[in-house]
């Protein structure tokens, strides 16, 4: 029975529980406090009619002392009748009273059919008959009262005194104790009617209540189902913290739900971070790959060069474009192996002669995209920088200003000597770049419109990273929208 009272209590929410469980308590309430209502009415009847009786026997106990004397049963009569009249008329008299003389025999009485003149109190009923005796007995002369155990009336003996404490007869009084029957449902009636309406309004009233009460939770349950979804976990993400302002378990338990979300998505995130670590693993794993099928093709196109070289007859301008592409290639061979941090080729200080290659093979790049291009960059006088890595750097970040800055924009790149560093600047007049995007394209995670992967910006990070130097992102100089700074640091320079 208790599981499948169990079972039955959580088809239900807590929406309709609490409002149902509340409106059962004012219905228990109100019968409650119908019946002590009733119980105090009974109650109070009973001491009132208690009181009456004592009053009522003692005043007629006064009066009859002079009609008992005189023996006139009609004036006897006249006053009984004047005292019971509204009892009299009343379908069910709630009062009965006799007036025996010394001799124990009825004087007068209300009701001479009931109770005629002459009889003695010995034909009385029990209970009268009782109190009755006793009355006569006591000196002195005093009230005597019993309840009739068969009717639970209250029946009252008061003596009529005369002088010296002579009982000249006793009054007999009979009064149910507590409510007659068309009392009683007079009384029910009345409370059903009240309590029916006062159990309605306190219902409607604890159902509202409930609603009220539980209207934090359903706000919770709806800010919880929604959180997983991502269309909504803005809005349930505010709904959360309003709701874990309130000083109440249900504020606790937002407070804890938030928290949990909260540690969700610290997982997550190191979750993702862990993924970008192993694609970056991979990338490195097809960087290798790659790296020794470029470096074949390289070695023969350098001992190409090479062998032309030996063979002699090159002009100057033929010597130049040789030089050139020996550079380049090499250059393109010890970025491979940078990257592979495999680099086992000798390094050579940076010249003016790289910088002005680096212009040579830029300018171009800059008339095809119709972009300005102002190269200002001059080697460190008292520094050897080594040549390969800087003009990698230098080649991705004029490289990438140049496709911000599209067509009709203008690039700038300028060096300065710094007394701990040599730095780069590169701007361009394109989109402006905040320091979030700036770290994800250093990262590896940015993606262009396309869907591929930039690697641009993280191949010249970690170039500047293995040099001990930095990339940060430097406040704009109209009209150049986006400032990099590449740092070299001089204690890494190259003897």
């Amino acid at each position: 029975m208790s599981m499948a009272a169990s079972e039955a209590g959580t088809r239900f929410g807590y929406r309709l529980k609490v409002p149902l469980a509340l409106t059962l308590v004012a219905l228990v309430a109100g019968v409650l406090v119908a019946a002590t209502t009733y119980a105090l009415v009974d109650r109070h009847v009973e001491t009132n009619a208690e009181a009456e009786t004592r009053r009522l026997a003692a005043t007629l106990a006064r009066a009859m002392a002079v009609p008992v004397l005189r023996n006139d049963v009609w004036q006897a009569y006249q006053l009984l009748r004047a005292t019971t009249e509204a009892a009299q008329a009343a379908a069910e008299p709630s009062v009965e009273i006799v007036v025996l003389d010394s001799r124990g025999q009825v004087f007068a009485s209300p009701t001479p059919r009931q109770h005629p003149l002459g009889q003695h109190l010995s034909q009385l009923p029990a209970d009268l008959a009782e109190v009755a005796r006793r009355a006569f007995e006591l000196q002195p002369p005093r009230s005597v009262s019993v309840t009739a155990p068969s009717s639970g009336s209250l029946v009252l003996a008061a003596p009529i005194v005369g002088d010296e404490d002579t009982v000249l007869g006793v009054v007999l009084a009979s009064h149910p104790r507590a409510l007659t029957d068309a009392q009683r449902g007079e009384v029910i009636r009345q409370l059903v009617m009240l309590g029916a309406l006062a159990i309605f309004v306190v219902a409607l009233a604890g159902g509202a209540i409930g609603m009220r009460m539980v209207a934090p939770l359903a706000r919770l349950r709806q800010a919880m189902q929604a959180a997983p979804r991502r269309e909504t976990a803005g809005d349930a993400r505010r709904a959360l913290d309003e709701i874990g302002a309130r000083r109440d378990e249900v504020g606790d338990l937002g407070r804890s739900f938030g928290a949990m979300l909260e540690q969700i998505a610290a997982q997550q995130e190191l979750e993702r971070h862990m993924q970008q670590a192993e694609r970056m693993a991979s990338i490195g794993q097809l960087t290798a790959g790659i790296a020794h099928e470029v470096n074949n093709p390289l070695g023969g196109m350098l001992a190409a060069i090479e062998n032309r070289r030996l063979r002699g007859g090159l002009d100057e301008a033929s010597e130049r474009t040789l030089g050139l592409l020996e550079r380049g290639l090499r250059q393109v061979h010890a970025t491979v192996q940078a990257l592979l941090n495999e680099a086992r080729s000798e390094r050579h200080p940076l010249t003016e002669a790289d910088l002005r290659d680096l212009d040579l093979l830029l300018r171009p790049e800059a008339e095809h995209a119709r972009c300005a291009l102002q190269w200002d960059v001059a080697a460190p006088s008292d520094v050897a920088l080594p040549a390969v890595p800087v003009r990698q750097v230098l080649l991705n970040l004029t490289l990438n200003a140049i496709a911000a800055a599209g067509a009709r924009g203008r690039v700038r790149v300028w060096s300065r000597a710094q007394p701990e560093a040599w730095e780069v600047w590169v701007g361009n007049s394109g989109g402006a770049l905040d320091e979030a995007k700036l770290a994800a394209l250093t990262q590896g995670t940015e993606r262009s419109a396309d869907g591929r992967l930039g690697l641009g910006l993280w191949i010249t990070a970690r170039i500047l990273h293995t040099l001990g130097g930095r990339l940060r992102l430097a406040p704009a100089d109209p009209p150049l929208a986006t400032v990099l700074v590449a740092s070299f640091p001089v204690a890494q320079a190259v003897a």
